[in-house]
């Protein structure tokens, strides 16, 4: 019975398709996309060579017997390649390359059946024990033929038992667009054995193939269009793998650091042009280093990575120092010397970091840390920056809220008008068994971003509110306590209502609290916190301005809010190490004054800095001068032990 060829034409235009796909859409970086294209080549060769093998078996004739030889024997290699092929792609998807193809023993293992195929085919030219032709052109299977099954039923199982093993280092998607392959292939088979007439295997496999294109293999998703290396998002994916497949290797993290600052003076398109640059350069640099399978990735905002095997561990070193010292000579930009400042940091994976989320917090560390002329290891930036507690700090504040660990802390405010403590901060400390004591500016920016920023604030409230509610508070003569409010419990819907209710719980009047905003807040302008703000003075509570002089001032914004108060920060208050800073205060405190709002000086250590201030104008004093912040009990003790007599302070020492 004449064969059906329809089915490879289609299969054929399909694979087609498929290349062009492959290339228009940029689909030749990156492991992954690499190796679909390959599957897809192997796949288009294949069903070339089918249709010319049984276009020359059709013509019958015995005169193009070498022709069929060439393109029988073609099809056979690409065909059984095909399973191999999409082993292969498997294991870069799903990221177990270090665990496999890095293997030579798994290695050899792998290839020794395809090297057995290309052995028969090459010995089947000389004995025809795979195939023959006839004198009149007929093609016959031999005896061997069968090893081509017994080939591609290995690697058949073998994607079988990779995919499996590994399915939860892929989305449920993916794996089903992956896991479609065999049963539509087999199905194919079992069709062309019992119906030999009607050649359909290769179209089934190039309909999974299309399936996977639209499915797994998505360059709008892998690959940034700027600078043609992989996204974040595969970045991500590749951490998260790492817990399931063991990986090992290296990662060099490039922070461009003045980008920011780049952006806005280049302009967008500009910029984008230089990500592109700094890109080239990486590729050009890892390829002249002779690195093995180098994987690079944007992360955006001028934040590169350079993945690397740990086999390449001894020359990443050199890589590091050449992608600093390459990316410090600048960049000719518009006939304009550009200069890129970067910090360069070395990680090793898993010794230093060996969880997706402890590197992200990694990063964001990093990328707050000042610019460094040399090449940085991860292991030295974490010991610098508290690392281990802020991978945990997320635990810690649940555990200090749901046992209540968290303690509140009281420091004085003197009036300088009354000469007596008039007023206090209260300010949050944690106090942990396995760290100690944890900054609260390690914490605080912990809690905004994981959201438990809100029952911190609450729970500092609701303790202020339990101190004042104490019947011995009201011998201490203190007029109010300052809280502070976050700029994300500013944006918190009702918020007023949720003060007022905790208050109330403690019969605390709005006149014993002060509300405090940083600068960062006031500047942030938004709609919900304007309403919060107008709804909380409404109800009688005061404000005051917290850091002042920080660097986020916005005079106009500040002057249309309910403030009474501005509390200078130490930047303004520390001129004992600036003497300059003695002009910027007396100037500032006069525009103040002329604003009809109290002042309060924050970080006054000594008495010649707290009589400046006092000479100035300022209404009140906050610092170490006369007192750090105490727990409760030591500072109601610190108070009586004052009360009825002028306060001497004590010059701080460091």
């Amino acid at each position: 019975m004449e064969k059906i060829i329809y089915y490879d034409y289609a299969a054929s235009a399909i694979y087609g398709l498929l290349i062009i796909s492959c290339i228009v859409r940029k689909m030749l970086k990156g492991r992954v996309n690499r190796n679909f294209f390959l599957m897809v080549i192997v796949g288009f060769i294949a069903t070339f060579a089918d249709i010319m093998s049984i276009a020359l078996d059709l013509s019958g004739n015995g005169s193009f017997i070498g022709w069929q030889y060439a393109f029988h024997t073609t099809y056979l290699l690409f065909h059984t390649m095909t399973l191999p092929v999409y082993l292969i792609f498997i294991i870069e998807l799903t990221g177990t390359r270090y665990r496999t193809l890095a293997n030579p023993t798994y290695k050899i293992l792998m290839f020794i059946p395809m090297e057995a195929e290309v052995f028969m085919l090459a010995l089947n030219l000389v004995n025809h024990c795979v195939f023959y032709i006839t004198e009149n052109g007929e093609y016959v299977r031999g005896k061997f033929f069968i090893v081509n099954y017994l080939v591609a039923g290995f690697y058949l199982v073998a994607c079988l038992i990779h995919l499996i093993r590994y399915s939860k280092t892929i989305s449920f998607g993916k794996y089903v667009s992956l896991f479609s392959l065999f049963p539509v292939v087999l199905t194919a088979v079992l069709v062309q054995y019992f119906a030999p007439h009607i050649v359909i295997e290769l179209f089934s496999i190039s309909i999974c193939y299309l399936y996977n294109a639209l499915i797994v293999t998505k360059p709008e998703e892998m690959v940034d269009p700027v600078t043609g290396l992989m996204r974040v998002s595969v970045y991500s994916e590749r951490l998260n793998r790492s817990r399931i497949t063991k990986g090992n290797f290296t990662i060099i993290l490039i922070e461009v650091s003045n980008y920011r600052s780049l952006q806005r003076s280049l302009g967008y398109d500009a910029s984008k042009n230089l990500l592109g640059l700094i890109a080239d350069h990486l590729s050009a640099i890892c390829k002249d280093e002779n690195l093995r399978d180098p994987d690079l990735y944007y992360l955006e905002n001028g934040e590169f990575r350079v993945v690397v095997p740990a086999s390449e561990r001894p020359v990443v070193l050199q890589t590091a120092k050449r992608i600093k010292q390459t990316l410090s000579e600048g960049f000719m930009f518009r006939d304009v010397e550009i200069s890129v400042l970067t910090n360069v940091c070395i990680l090793n994976w898993p010794e230093d970091i060996s969880d997706a989320r402890s590197e992200m917090l990694f990063e964001s560390r990093l990328i707050e840390s000042p610019y460094h002329t040399d090449v940085m290891f991860a292991k030295e930036v974490m010991r610098k920056t508290n690392f281990e507690v802020l991978k945990s700090i997320d635990a810690l504040i649940e555990d200090a809220l749901t046992y209540r660990k968290f303690e509140v802390y009281y420091q004085p405010i003197y009036s300088v008008k009354e000469k007596k403590f008039t007023a206090a901060e209260a300010l949050l400390r944690l106090n942990t068994e396995e760290f100690g004591f944890i900054s609260p500016e390690i914490f605080i920016p912990a809690a905004e971003q994981s959201g438990a920023i809100h029952r911190v604030g609450h729970y500092v409230l609701e303790e202020v509110c339990r101190f004042i509610d104490e019947d011995d508070f009201k011998e201490l003569e203190i007029e109010c306590i300052d809280v502070n409010l976050s700029t994300i419990q500013c944006l918190e819907k009702n918020l007023a209502r949720e003060i007022s209710q905790i208050l109330g719980a403690y019969h605390v009047k709005p006149a014993q609290i002060n509300l405090e905003i940083t600068e960062t807040a006031a500047a942030f302008g938004q709609n919900e916190m304007d309403v919060n703000i107008e709804n909380l003075s409404a109800r009688g509570f005061s404000f005051s301005l917290d850091d002042y002089g920080t660097g986020y001032s916005n005079i106009s914004r500040a002057l249309n809010m309910p403030l009474s108060i501005i509390k200078l920060d130490k930047s303004i208050t520390n001129i004992e190490r600036n003497t300059k800073l003695y002009t910027i205060g007396e100037n500032t405190v006069r525009m103040i004054k002329d604003m009809n709002m109290k002042i309060v000086a924050e970080g006054i250590e000594d008495e010649a800095t707290l009589k400046l201030f006092e000479d100035m104008g300022c209404d009140y004093i906050q610092g170490f001068y006369f007192s750090k912040p105490l727990p409760r009990e030591e500072f109601k003790k610190f108070i009586l032990e004052h009360k009825g007599k002028e306060p001497a302070g004590k010059d701080y020492k460091e």
